[in-house]
């Protein structure tokens, strides 16, 4: 998830709450892995608050990545062929307006 933008308007803790809890209760385990990107301050402090709530096996999927590190982590599990080029990847980005 690239939160490049992603602005405190977008912050809804309640909404937090109830997406992890859907993803927990209705679909378990359907998550393999989620990197985040691009991770505003105050996002991560809305996280502090909400982690303590979420299964200790959802968070071990979560990866909060710095962009030196980016790559390094994201392609001990996406194919470098796989991975969109913005992320240190081959993978060439499309606009939707060309498809």
């Amino acid at each position: 998830m690239d939160m490049k933008g992603y602005g405190f308007a977008n912050n809804d803790i309640r909404g937090f709450i109830a997406g992890l809890s859907i993803l927990q209760d209705y679909y378990p385990e359907r998550l393999g892995k989620m990197f985040f990107v691009n991770v505003p301050s105050f996002f991560m402090a809305a996280w502090k608050l909400i982690s303590p709530f979420v299964d200790k096996n959802t968070k071990n999927k979560m990866a909060f990545l710095e962009s030196k590190k980016m790559k390094a982590v994201m392609s001990q599990d996406i194919d470098e062929s796989q991975l969109p080029e913005p992320y240190g990847g081959k993978l060439k980005l499309i606009s939707i307006e060309q498809v």
